[in-house]
């Protein structure tokens, strides 16, 4: 699963190190259908089985849709009832994702241990 998948626009770079399994996205999300949801499905069961914590990185990426914010929603409660630990890295000077992801923080105030509790970390 390591190396670089692409979905559409969205393109995907897999690394693990440090005990985490990193995504690096960029490009643009616009989700359509259930390619995104099995994709992040997929990404939380790795790292469920391997005991990583899944770092998502959004610094790169250009754009995302509400199709995508939900499906990150899905995810950051999946991965709560899962155990696993979930770090959302993301770029405070583009203004969407500053925005983006301080509702989505105010509106998920997951609590869990170190090793899994849901992360967001600026940039």
């Amino acid at each position: 699963m390591d190396g670089r998948r692409e979905l559409g626009q969205l393109v995907a770079e897999l690394d693990r190190t440090d005990g985490m399994l990193h995504v690096q996205l960029s490009g643009r999300s616009v989700s359509r259908g259930d390619v995104l949801p099995a994709f992040l499905e997929e990404l939380l069961r790795a790292a469920r089985l391997e005991r990583r914590v899944l770092a998502l990185h959004f610094e790169r990426l250009a754009y995302f849709d509400s199709s995508t914010l939900a499906a990150l929603v899905r995810l950051v409660r999946d991965a709560h009832a899962a155990g696993v630990g979930l770090n959302v890295v993301y770029d405070p000077r583009q203004r969407w994702q500053a925005v983006s992801f301080d509702a989505l923080r105010r509106a998920l105030p997951v609590q869990g241990d170190a090793g899994t509790a849901v992360h967001f970390s600026e940039v």
